[in-house]
This record gives C-alpha cells, sequence and structure tokens, in this order.
C-alpha cells in the first residue's frame, strides 16, 4: 500500500475518507439499534419493560455515559459547598473520542511531515505548486504563440522580447543586414525608407514569407510565430541609430506611424 502523499490535499482526503468510513460504522450501529428496539418493542413490552428497554437499547446513553437523574445518588460525592452537591460523573466516551482521535491525529502528523515523509512539507508543496503553474503559463504562451500571425501581432516593447529579438537576429539576420542594421546584402533597416511596408505587419509577414526574388527566404519553417513577433520587434528599435557605414536608403520613405493599439499595427518596420 503506498502511503505517500504529493499534496496536503491528498492527505485531507485520505484522513476525510477514513472519517466517512467510520461514520458509516457508526450510522450502520445505529440502524442495528433502533431495529433492535422495535423488534424488543414489537414482542410485547409495554410500560416499565418497554421503558427499560429503551434505556438499555439507547445509542445516545452509549455516547454519553450519563447516569439517570433517578439514579444519581450513586455517583454522588460527599463535597458540598453552600448546598451545591458534586457527581462523580465520567466524561462522555464522544468526548473521549475525540480527545484520543486528536492524539492519534497530531501522531500521524509528526510521522507524516517530520519523519517518514510521505507528504511534502509547506514549503515543498509550494515550490511543486509554482513550477506546475510555471508549466502551465508556459504551455500557454507556446499555445498563444502559435497564434500569432501578420495581423496579431503585437508591439513589444518589454526587455525580454526585445533580448530574445536580439538574440535571434543575431543568428539569423546579420550575415545580411550587418549586426547593426546597417545593411549588407539586405537593405538597411535602420534608416526611413522601406521596400515592403512600414508597420511591424509588415516585418512580420517579410520574415515569415520572405521575398524570393530578391534573396530574402521564408523564416516559417525555422522560426515559431513567436520568435518572428520578437525579432521583428527588435527590428523596430534600429530605426534611427544611425550605424557606421549605412547602405544607401531602398523603397520608398515612411513618416512615422502611430503606435499600435489592439490591432498591433503600429510603428516602423522594415
Amino acid at each position: 500500500m503506498d502511503l505517500s502523499f504529493k499534496t496536503g490535499e491528498e492527505l485531507f482526503q485520505f484522513i476525510l475518507l477514513g472519517v466517512l468510513l467510520i461514520f458509516t460504522v457508526i450510522l450502520f450501529i445505529v440502524v442495528m439499534n433502533i431495529f433492535m428496539l422495535l423488534k424488543k418493542l414489537n414482542l410485547g413490552a409495554s410500560g416499565s419493560a418497554a421503558a427499560d428497554a429503551v434505556e438499555e437499547t439507547s445509542f445516545w446513553k452509549s455516547l454519553t455515559n450519563a447516569v439517570p437523574i433517578a439514579k444519581e445518588e450513586t455517583v454522588l460525592l460527599d463535597h458540598n459547598y453552600d448546598g451545591i452537591r458534586e457527581l462523580d460523573n465520567h466524561l462522555p466516551p464522544w468526548w473521549l473520542g475525540l480527545l484520543y482521535g486528536s492524539i492519534v491525529f497530531a501522531i500521524v502528523y509528526l510521522l507524516n511531515y517530520h519523519v517518514w515523509h510521505w507528504s511534502p512539507s509547506q514549503e515543498q508543496e509550494y515550490t511543486i505548486a509554482m513550477d506546475e503553474g510555471k508549466k502551465e503559463v508556459e504551455a500557454y504562451q507556446a499555445k498563444l504563440g502559435e497564434s500569432i500571425d501578420e495581423k496579431s501581432v503585437k508591439v513589444l516593447a518589454d526587455a525580454k522580447t526585445i533580448e530574445n529579438g536580439k538574440t535571434i537576429y543575431t543568428e539569423k539576420c546579420v550575415a545580411c543586414h550587418g549586426a547593426a542594421g546597417e545593411g549588407g546584402v539586405g537593405p538597411n533597416l535602420t534608416d526611413e525608407y522601406w521596400l515592403h511596408g512600414g508597420t511591424i505587419n509588415d516585418v512580420f509577414g517579410v520574415i515569415k514569407n520572405g521575398v524570393p526574388e530578391k534573396g530574402m527566404i521564408s523564416w516559417k519553417a525555422t522560426l515559431k510565430p513567436g520568435q518572428i513577433q520578437e525579432v521583428s520587434n527588435f527590428i523596430m528599435t534600429l530605426k534611427g541609430t544611425n550605424p557606421a557605414n549605412p547602405k544607401a536608403p531602398q523603397g520608398e520613405k515612411v513618416g512615422d506611424v502611430a503606435a499600435a493599439t489592439t490591432s498591433g499595427d503600429s510603428t516602423q518596420a522594415k
């Protein structure tokens, strides 16, 4: 039997199952108790005999262990304080059951978390939850990234996006466009002249689909949509950087374009 619990919730469910099992047993005893009582009554018990039968088979009496008022003299102590007498009643079985149950639970808890480590500690459980959450976020972002296209691409200015885009640019684009975007085989990416449109949507489309007749290959089979969005945003940051030895302007001059809203159409792109 595997008693290892990955989370406190699993331990709670195990304990709850045990409690329900105990409750089921108690309920069965109550039902059988009532059945036996009815059976005795049906056999013709009446008057004091019936009362004695009820008292003898009372499940509540077995839980409280209470002494009937008529028999309190049997448990009366000699203590007398201003006319108040003390009874030597025992603790109710239900109360003792809770006490002993709490002690057993405390021992199980101690052994579980501090001796045998069946379940992770709160700190470990937090780490597990954070790791699972991180994986879920990454899976969601990956799924979201696959849905990006020329229409849904957005302008992103956060440092992580720009840094990732720069890494991709360094690996894939430097050979044709230069380390600083000054141009080479490909056009200059830092001036105001654009061959295929000046929005980030245009840049995304050119990188994704390429321009085969001019030597620009399609990157959609190599880069994921999210990566194309990152490198497109990095290219947007090159405008106006004025690198050394820039290539002569090509295409049409495009003025500043207002920043994108939800559609993602925005600033200058190459």
